[in-house]
């Protein structure tokens, strides 16, 4: 028995711990700030016995030594991962060796080491320059003047990483992401101009805690904020101190419990669903535990949710044979840039969708290699974590059924990942399906109107099928409207739209015929293309049928609250699959890609500083 089970647990050596340590040492010293420092460790409240008395109750240690500890136990348990499957001894065994060529590259080019750092210093002082000539007053810390500063800074950055990385597709998105996501996130103005963000940051605070979530006053303004469009500040007590974060009343002043948050609590969504919160949610801890100023804590949370949107991105583009730029387009699109630098579940439904279709495109076009356990892994867990959330895309996953028997070893093996893939789809249908049970169908979201009934809603759609086709359809014919792509592609919420929308679909289409191998030669069949639109269609239509359920009153002739921002997770798979690999066009592959991530940061940069930074 030992010996079978060793075979499975290689030896741990002194060189594995000294890699868990420094595993956990940053988080085990994020938990020792937010013990000495974390300003919502303590609440002031009314004593029940007498309501004039303030007392102080200490709590928020218990709370940070559990989140701790769960952090910690996740990272051991990756630790243990990757030790299992036998790639901690060669990560430990090439990072000095990664470290020591790296050290020999500054030695042996110690000229191309200096042009670089030149170049950085050069943009950094450019960048200074322009702000001190054409910002005025202010402070020189402010957030206005920072947000400029780092865009003439990102400018620049941008044009190099593009001269550098122009032969990597995947690390120059990564890196364009992640420069010019900063600017989307530090120029995020004072108040919610996003899609119900004082709702989604609520759900990503009550993820920064373990047992209950505990707000203070600035908490409490964020969360009951509402979008205020347009520039305008938003009025209620406290807002110079969220600004700055003053230790004055209004934000020491710090409520117990729940109760704050019940109009936006979670406690009914399972697991899954709250999974797309909590890389805001581990963020909002740190940040908190660090004592930041209650705006710079709320921006900690963006960059949460921005860095798991840019990494997922990078590793589906990696995964790629064709088709890297379409998916890069779609994914700068600068509405996908405002949902993941925002708070919301969307981007982490686009990013894990376009990981799962990466995998599945690979496995389809490599028709002779057999399919790996960790890829199954992959394709069924990105589609059912990342459609958790919003159950209603969960026909995207019937792709999976298309992956043919000569791609398992056995049928047994194929037997059993066609039950995986049944058991994932349940999975994602059990966020819906499980309160469904609990408390029934509910009356639908009482923000489309007082007339809203989802139970009398299904009734009038089984009872008029006829009748509803013909809503559909009529719906359809605004929804699908090619005017109305600006709604997906350059909207800003309630910040109105961006420029150069013509421009981006037009290198979309250029990309969709252009963008192609040998490998698109089983991809671009008609066969291939009837099932992606039929299930794309399909997966439109869901979404679309569950907001007249959910937001529609009862037996109306249109349909309400169908946001065009839920056609991007179905827009790559669709778009890929309509492309054409019999077009042959000779292109300077550098100019290509240069080309094509020039056009999008310029979209991109130049969307920050109209609608964040220049109001």
């Amino acid at each position: 028995m030992i010996n079978s089970t060793s075979k499975f647990i290689p030896k741990i050596k002194i060189k594995h711990l000294f890699a868990l340590i420094l595993m956990l040492l940053p988080i085990v010293l994020i938990g020792i700030s937010n013990y000495l420092f974390a300003p919502t460790s303590f609440h002031f409240f009314a004593d029940p016995e007498n309501p004039q008395i303030i007392t102080r109750q200490w709590v928020g240690d218990i709370d940070g030594i559990y989140m701790t500890i769960i952090l910690s136990a996740v990272v051991t348990v990756l630790w243990l991962t990757i030790l299992i499957a036998g790639k901690l001894d060669n990560f430990m065994t090439n990072l000095p060796k990664f470290i020591k060529n790296l050290i020999n590259i500054i030695k042996n080019n110690p000229n191309k080491v200096a042009v670089h750092l030149a170049v950085l210093i050069y943009i950094i002082i450019i960048a200074i320059t322009i702000v001190s000539i054409t910002v005025d007053g202010g402070s020189k810390l402010s957030w206005a003047r920072q947000a400029r500063t780092l865009f003439f800074i990102s400018i620049g950055m941008c044009g190099y990483f593009i001269v550098l990385f122009h032969k990597d597709v995947e690390k120059l998105f990564l890196l364009l992401s992640l420069t010019i996501g900063s600017i989307f996130i530090l120029a995020h103005p004072h108040y919610w101009y996003s899609w119900d963000n004082a709702i989604h940051y609520a759900y990503a605070f009550e993820e920064s805690f373990v047992r209950y979530a505990s707000p203070n006053q600035a908490d409490i303004a964020l969360v009951n904020k509402q979008p205020i469009p347009y520039g305008r500040t938003p009025a209620f007590d406290g807002y110079p101190q969220l600004m700055s974060g003053d230790e004055l009343a209004t934000v020491r002043q710090y409520k117990l419990g729940t109760h704050t948050l019940a109009v936006h609590s979670t406690d009914v969504n399972p697991l899954l669903v709250r999974l797309a919160h909590m890389p805001a949610g581990i963020m909002l801890f740190i940040g908190r535990s660090l004592a930041l100023a209650p705006l710079a804590i709320m921006r900690l949370g963006l960059l949460g949710n921005h860095l798991v949107y840019t990494v997922i991105v990078y590793f589906a583009i990696k995964r790629l044979n064709s088709g890297k730029h379409i998916m890069a387009i779609i994914a700068m699109f600068p509405t996908a840039f405002v949902l993941s630098t925002t708070f919301s579940y969307d981007y982490w439904l686009t990013a894990l969708a376009m990981l799962g279709f990466a995998y599945y495109f690979n496995e389809v076009q490599n028709p002779d290699e057999k399919i790996k356990i960790k890829n199954i892994i992959i394709l069924i867990g990105s589609f059912a974590i990342g459609m958790a959330p919003k159950a209603a895309y969960f026909l995207l996953m019937a792709v999976l059924y298309f992956i043919k028997r000569n791609k398992f070893k056995t049928t047994k093996g194929y037997c059993f990942y066609l039950f995986a893939v049944t058991c994932g789809i349940f999975i994602v249908l059990s966020s819906y399906l499980l309160p469904l049970l609990s408390d029934g169908i509910g009356t639908g979201d009482m923000r489309g109107g007082e007339e809203i009934n989802a139970a009398i809603q299904i009734d009038f759609i089984l009872n008029n099928p006829l009748a509803y086709t013909l809503i559909l359809l009529n719906y359809f014919r605004e929804y699908f409207n090619v005017f109305a792509v600006s709604n997906y592609v350059t909207q800003f919420a309630w910040l109105g739209f961006a420029s150069f929308l013509h421009l981006t679909w037009l290198l979309l289409i250029f990309t969709m015929l252009t963008d192609r191998n040998e490998k698109d030669l089983i991809t671009g069949k008609a066969g291939f293309k009837v099932i992606l639109s039929f299930i794309t269609f399909g997966t439109i239509v869901l979404f679309t049928t569950a907001m007249y359920i959910v937001f529609t009153p009862v037996g109306a002739d249109t349909i309400q609250g169908v946001q065009s921002r839920y056609m991007i997770p179905v827009l790559f798979p669709i778009l890929y699959a309509l492309g054409s690999f019999r077009l042959k066009i000779n292109i300077n592959k550098t100019a290509y890609t240069s080309g094509i991530f020039g056009v999008m940061s310029l979209v991109l940069l130049n969307a920050a500083l109209d609608k964040l930074i220049l109001v």
